[in-house]
């Protein structure tokens, strides 16, 4: 790639090779380019060597079962306000599934990770008409805070519609540094708006970073010295509150590592990255493939209607791990047909041997999850969508290699909140299916188009009918 040495892994047992053996001389991801800013340089994605050890030691407790078990009452809330949306929608022939279902997962981690009701789902007037919202609850702040969140997004493409900077980078790596450095200084340039906006985000982060402290201050005042301190500690957390329990607790961090406000704001930021665009467009692509496939929509409904936990009451953890079996091997069909993240990008911090061959250090070696669940030797007639290739019991399941599939990454530095993402997509099926079925909308391409951004997403959307269950 230009002069930098690049490998790409699509073999199964290499992949293994690069995500687990030899991860000590592959742990970091690819270097980012200058124009990645510190918000998300010192998150846990980009973060290199010891540091990122340290991190993610100190977020690992926060994706434990029981505390995602927790947190099943707000994503029932916001699922329940996407199954209201689509009942609401003025035209039930053409519904805007994709927006609806990015909206469900920016409030989720709005509600999970700030401690911030961003009121998308819940309070939108135009929750049906697929165009941009920007917050609720009258919040100037937070309307804001969103307009910014998308701005940065667009900014972050390493395309030729990004900034100068980022396009000469693409050709004359050398350059991209200095003129980064100049063009952030010129008001009215693509970098210098990049630095402002960035900054205006950190600022926001900051406010809600400094807002929750003064709650927890707060509900130890009004609790006296020590209950109010145990029933802070026992009360659900946001995902904010709780690096701040840790940075308390001396929990945050390591001999050669501290947890700093800086890295709660990136941290905090990065899961809005991570959790939304992914979460919705694996939720809209489950919905999206059983609405053409009428013998797996049948059988999936079937264990749906034999599980059905009382109306009005969401699965338990324990119920959407162990009683629903069929809807694993949907999702995970779904995901091996539309992987959303079908490169992963590592770089070696030594001279590594792999598959015969001696990397140098330095070397970009990128996984190739996409190319590998489309492989015939691992997924016999790789273009059918069977869901039941995935069943426990199945001979093709058995022979398969165990790191042919993986969505999630592999390895140390595989997507650490996976369970949180299918907890969601689990609840919106069951949620969705309880009342409705869906076809295609005659708006519906066929067939479907994609755009590789930083992840996976479909060019036009997802437009279905929805047909309300008896």
């Amino acid at each position: 790639m230009g002069r930098q040495p690049l490998v790409i892994v699509a073999n199964a047992e290499l992949c293994k090779e690069v995500g687990i053996k030899k991860f000590k001389d592959i742990r970091n991801r690819s270097t980012p380019p200058p124009t990645i800013g510190s918000l998300h340089q010192d998150a846990l994605f980009l973060t290199r060597d010891s540091t990122w050890l340290a991190m993610r030691n100190t977020v690992i407790p926060l994706y434990q079962p029981a505390r995602l078990a927790r947190l099943i009452p707000v994503m029932q809330s916001y699922v329940d306000a996407l199954v209201a949306n689509i009942a609401g929608c003025p035209d039930q022939d053409c519904i805007p599934f994709c927006q609806l279902s990015l909206r469900m997962a920016i409030d989720i981690i709005g509600k999970t990770a700030f401690g911030v009701e961003f009121g998308l789902s819940k309070n939108s007037e135009d929750s049906c008409c697929g165009s941009e919202a920007h917050g609720g609850e009258g919040d100037d702040d937070v309307r804001e805070f969103l307009k910014e969140y998308k701005r940065s997004m667009e900014f972050i493409k390493m395309d030729l519609s990004s900034s100068l900077s980022t396009i000469l980078g693409l050709f004359l790596p050398c350059a991209q540094t200095p003129c980064r450095r100049l063009l952030r200084r010129v008001p009215g340039t693509a970098d210098y708006k990049m630095d402002e906006n960035e900054r205006r985000l950190c600022r926001r982060i900051d406010a809600i970073i400094a807002s929750r402290r003064r709650d927890r201050a707060a509900a130890r005042r009004r609790g006296g010295d020590g209950d109010g301190d145990a029933a802070a500690r026992s009360a659900p957390l946001d995902f904010i509150a709780a690096l701040l329990d840790a940075m308390e607790n001396g929990s945050g961090g390591g001999k050669d590592f501290a947890l700093e406000d800086r890295h709660v704001r990136a941290l905090a930021y990065e899961h809005l990255i991570a959790g939304t665009k992914t979460t919705a467009f694996t939720l809209s692509s489950v919905v999206y493939l059983v609405s053409c496939h009428p013998r797996v929509e049948e059988k999936l409904l079937r264990e749906l209607d034999g599980f059905a936990p009382p109306r009005g009451r969401a699965p338990t953890a324990d119920e959407l791990q162990s009683r629903l079996p069929y809807l694993d091997q949907v999702i995970k069909e779904a995901m091996r047909f539309h992987l959303v993240s079908p490169l992963i990008a590592r770089q070696t911090s030594e001279s590594v041997e792999i598959g015969g061959y001696v990397l140098p250090k330095g070397t970009c070696v990128w996984l190739a999850p996409g190319v590998l669940a489309r492989d015939a030797a691992q997924f016999p007639e790789p273009e059918e969508f069977r869901p039941e290739r995935f069943a426990a019991e199945a001979e093709e399941e058995r022979a398969r290699h165990p790191y042919a599939h993986i969505p999630f990454g592999v390895g140390p530095r595989a997507c650490i909140g996976h369970k949180f993402a299918l907890q969601q997509v689990k609840l919106a099926v069951v949620g969705l299916y309880r009342r409705y079925m869906f076809r295609h909308s005659p708006a519906m391409e066929s067939p479907i188009q994609f755009d590789f951004d930083l992840v996976l997403a479909f060019r036009h959307g997802v437009k279905l009918r929805a047909i309300r269950r008896e």
